[in-house]
């Protein structure tokens, strides 16, 4: 049986007083979303995570989910690039429309259910650590505690490239 690539679209929300007009769109205003930028966390009721089919130990979640969120465009098995250029970072690889699909079994307990979503959020957070590190020559933290606008202007731009696009459904 032959695979076929399915194309999912998305339309950005955004909330606020005048959300709806906003919010009205039209069709060829809707992003779409590759496959391969879809990158699922199958979470068993058990407690067994899976990341894209594959089947992986607690401990190594955050540093499997590190490996689709950090730009990779020599492997057409990882997200879809471009390089955009920034003001601090210069030309960056940024995955295109990147968005981390949780899906937990209704029967999981809470407790798993959050320590799994949190290392969602802590690959993610690595992720934009590690690049402001090697870029910037500063921690995410040392620029977020920063009263200068240049610092302000560094935190967006590392938001604009690793922005944290999380989605979690349950399954039955």
């Amino acid at each position: 049986m032959m695979e076929l690539e399915v194309d999912y679209k998305v339309v950005e929300l955004e909330y606020g007083f005048d959300n709806y007009m906003k919010n009205l769109r039209n069709k060829s205003g809707q992003i779409v979303i590759k496959q391969r930028n879809l990158v699922v966390v199958d979470v068993e009721k058990n407690g067994v995570t899976k990341i894209e089919g594959k089947v992986v130990n607690d401990n190594l979640i955050i540093n499997e989910l590190k490996k689709f969120i950090i730009p990779n465009p020599q492997n057409e098995e990882m997200p879809i690039t471009i390089e955009k250029e920034f003001k601090y970072s210069g030309k960056v690889d940024v995955n295109k429309n990147i968005i981390v699909l949780g899906i937990f079994d209704k029967e999981l307990n809470y407790e798993k259910y959050r320590e799994i979503r949190n290392k969602i959020y802590i690959a993610f957070n690595q992720v934009r650590n590690e690049f402001a590190l090697a870029k910037l020559n500063q921690s995410t933290q040392e620029i977020i505690d920063s009263d200068k606008e240049s610092d302000n202007e560094k935190w967006t731009e590392i938001n604009r490239i690793f922005p944290i696009r999380y989605t979690e459904t349950v399954k039955e």
